[in-house]
């Protein structure tokens, strides 16, 4: 069994203030001697305040974490 990783893609939960709209998105990725269709890897992917460019910020190996993460984001970016 392979162990997957989550990767957040900022360094501080401040940073979550300038995002809006999280969704959940999946994505292929390609592992070496696997099929990419096969490696489905779940994102978490928000707006900019601001400037309206959707951005990846964290990804996940399993669509619960990615949901629990979305929803916890949502919460952080309204409470800062």
């Amino acid at each position: 069994m392979a162990i997957e990783t989550h990767l957040f893609y900022f360094s501080a939960a401040e940073q979550l203030r300038e995002f809006a709209g999280f969704t959940v998105e999946p994505s292929h990725q390609a592992r070496p001697g696997q099929d990419p269709a096969t490696v489905t890897m779940y994102t978490v992917v928000a707006q900019r305040s601001g400037i309206g460019q959707r951005e990846v910020v964290a990804e996940f190996p399993l669509e619960l974490h990615a949901e629990i993460f979305r929803v916890m984001a949502e919460a952080t970016a309204r409470a800062l």
